[in-house]
């Protein structure tokens, strides 16, 4: 078992697909208000930097690792498909530090008949995340689009997740697309090609240091 960083370098969109009577999209938390980042969403981000990946090997004629490699790994067809329930490769949850600890802390807070009211859900929330707001503009004229004006929740810059990963017996090959992979994600959530969702990735050992196994690429 590995453990897996990330830290968010910008704000990011990590949304929920909802929203409420103040916010047109939220952010995926949990039931106290604190944010995490799903394993799905962590998992699906990794495979397509892995694709990326092999995809620049394939045109620069390296054999370090194939695009069928990567498919095996995240137990994908060539249509994109899961293609059995027990992959080899599992991530969970990326979660604040301390997690445990200051979920049960804010449990016990919601708990209390005299603070429930202060230590809301989105209170919790508010305190990892900052709203965003946009519009669409008219042409011609420079002006907002009447009816536009739309805001999102975005989690706030700096924030750490963590969570592990597990491969079993895991070969050269995966290990080298798993760092690849890690080392090519830059970016995750909504609006990436507008300033959002720029992160670090790292795996929190030395036995996936790209550096180290890079020889493979050129010497498989």
């Amino acid at each position: 078992m590995y453990t897996l960083t990330i830290k968010l370098l910008s704000p990011t969109m990590l949304m929920s697909g909802q929203g409420d009577v103040n916010t047109d999209s939220t952010i995926i938390h949990d039931r106290y208000g604190i944010p995490y980042i799903p394993a799905k969403r962590v998992r699906g981000v990794l495979y397509e930097s892995a694709l990326e990946v092999a995809e620049m090997m394939e045109l620069s004629k390296l054999d370090a690792f194939t695009i069928e490699d990567v498919n095996i790994l995240f137990n994908r067809s060539t249509d994109d498909q899961l293609v059995e329930d027990n992959p080899k490769l599992a991530i969970s949850n990326l979660t604040i530090a301390d997690y445990d600890t200051v979920a049960n802390d804010i449990a016990a807070l919601q708990s209390d008949k005299n603070l429930n009211k202060i230590f809301t859900k989105d209170r919790i929330l508010g305190e990892y995340t900052s709203m965003r707001y946009y519009t669409s503009i008219v042409k011609n004229s420079g002006t907002a689009r009447e009816g536009t004006l739309h805001n999102s929740r975005v989690l706030n810059r700096n924030l750490e997740f963590k969570g592990y990963i597990t491969i079993d017996d895991m070969t050269d090959t995966e290990r080298l697309i798993l760092s690849c992979a890690v080392r090519n994600l830059t970016g995750i959530g909504g609006k990436r090609n507008r300033g959002f969702g720029r992160i670090e990735c790292t795996i929190d050992d030395k036995a996936f240091d790209l550096e180290t196994l890079g020889g493979k690429l050129w010497n498989k």
